[in-house]
């Protein structure tokens, strides 16, 4: 759906509500307030959750002797061990806690072979030991940019025309914004409000299905998730 069908859809369910035929950018009051409500309920969804339709895969290239490389600008969070060195072909182990990372930096023990450790540092993804030739880092994250704009295709975090369209469920957001506005207006709006939490809730529960552990090898494996790196260093 677009911003013009979402905010008329929300209109239309309430009733009793002229529903003006463009909003992005209207002078009209009503425009402007569900535009508004909108973009709220839109950031309020990134933020509250961890959508799978967000997620977007970041790759850089390291530099000899530098530690510190720029994040993302529309970095949310990281997708849960996602962090590769696609040149070794090996996991960095992270983000680490600034316990790990000062232990790290003391120099007390030395990191050998192709093991990296990294944390976040403002903006700034930072490697350990500091990378000494060019190699590949990749890693998935979740995007703060919710929706798509239809003039060229690119993500951002907010609407800006009229065609633009949601990369979070549609409906939902519609939900969103029905109870929003009733309770800006100064009316009941709690049967709206149980209806989007019930929907909320299953969306959630059903986003990006769920992974299964395996607890022994069945038939077919040709290897066990579950069994850790042995070996190692030998």
């Amino acid at each position: 759906m677009t911003l013009l069908t979402i905010a008329t859809n929300a209109l239309n369910e309430i009733g009793g509500f002229d529903v003006p035929g463009s909003f992005y950018g209207s002078t009209n009051a009503t425009a402007s307030q569900i535009v508004a409500l909108c973009n709220r309920e839109g950031k309020t969804l990134e933020k509250e959750i961890r959508w799978a339709e967000l997620v977007t895969e970041h790759t850089f290239s390291t530099v000899a002797s530098t530690a510190t490389y720029a994040m993302p600008s529309d970095f949310r969070a990281f997708g849960p061990m996602s962090q590769w060195d696609r040149t070794n072909n090996w996991r960095l182990t992270g983000p680490v806690p600034s316990l790990v990372w000062q232990w790290l930096k003391s120099g007390i023990s030395v990191a050998t072979g192709v093991n990296k450790w990294f944390m976040v540092r403002g903006a700034y993804f930072t490697i350990y030991p500091t990378p000494s030739a060019v190699e590949t880092i990749a890693f998935d994250y979740y995007s703060t940019s919710w929706v798509t704009k239809l003039i060229d295709s690119s993500n951002v975090a907010a609407w800006t025309a009229d065609n633009d369209t949601a990369r979070i469920n549609e409906d939902l957001i519609t939900m969103g914004v029905k109870w929003r506005f009733l309770q800006a207006k100064g009316m009941p709006y709690e049967p709206e409000y149980r209806e989007y939490e019930s929907v909320k809730e299953s969306l959630k529960e059903d986003n990006g299905g769920r992974g299964s552990i395996n607890l022994g090898r069945g038939a077919g494996m040709n290897y066990d998730g579950n069994i850790p790196d042995q070996g190692v260093g030998q």
